[in-house]
């Protein structure tokens, strides 16, 4: 499933989010919390991770072939996946077999892996950064961040929890910690996006913070491949709406 992302300045689709899902047999469709942290403890992460880049990447070509205009495609990383020894070369060759531009790929990275093991982080983030790939950093504001540290990595956005968003209309802190996100990331020359976004209250409060795009249900909830081609064929109008 991939969630579109909205970017406030003129209310165009500009980057998808991919959330894996499980069609269990028995149990219905199974979000992300009720297996991947299974996955990481036994290691099937590293080649689910795979398969979710190979399927992102896949689908990614198949939008631009229905003359869709490129978008950012988001993909969350495990910190296992990001140790893994293949992972360069295995995304070079998953990149050149579907002929897709890297510079439209983004890995998404927890506060948690970036901080852990700083300079091999760094050469490998450095390594997939030559390769054209952009990161944002996920959950931003619920680890512990060395601003030092975060600003020598080439991260291109933040990505502000739904934690403090979902909050912002009942708690003046929450409102506060936001807005010092927003300020603090522009700071750093870096793009906000907030996630969660799920009112038009919260959506008007982040445009008036200069928050710089936004995902969650308000804008749309997470599609499958042909429901996101009808979305971002046909979605337009509300897409207006919303800017």
């Amino acid at each position: 499933h991939y969630q579109p992302r909205l970017n406030l300045a003129d209310g165009q689709i500009v980057g998808l989010e991919a959330l894996v899902r499980w069609r269990h047999g028995e149990r219905g469709l199974l979000p992300p919390s009720e297996f991947v942290p299974l996955a990481e403890q036994s290691g099937l992460i590293v080649p689910l991770g795979y398969w979710v880049i190979s399927r992102a990447l896949r689908d990614m070509q198949a939008l631009r072939e229905r003359g869709l205009p490129a978008l950012h495609m988001a993909i969350n990383l495990s910190f296992r996946q990001f140790q893994d020894s293949q992972l360069l070369s295995t995304l070079s060759r998953l990149i050149a077999e579907r002929g897709v531009e890297a510079q439209w790929l983004e890995f998404e990275l927890t506060e948690t892996a970036v901080m852990r093991r700083s300079d091999l982080v760094k050469q490998t983030m450095d390594a997939l950064g030559r390769l054209g790939v952009r990161f944002s950093l996920d959950d931003f504001g619920t680890g512990f961040s060395s601003f030092v540290h975060l600003n020598s990595l080439p991260i291109a956005l933040l990505k502000v929890d739904k934690s403090f968003v979902g909050g912002m209309e009942e708690r003046e802190e929450n409102r506060k910690l936001v807005h010092a996100m927003i300020n603090l990331a522009h700071n750093l020359n870096l793009e906000v996006v907030a996630e969660g976004v799920e009112t038009p209250e919260q959506l008007d409060l982040l445009r008036g913070f200069g928050c710089d795009q936004v995902q969650g249900y308000l804008i749309s909830k997470p599609l499958p491949l042909a429901e996101l081609v009808e979305y971002l064929t046909f979605g337009s109008s509300q897409q207006a709406v919303l800017a």
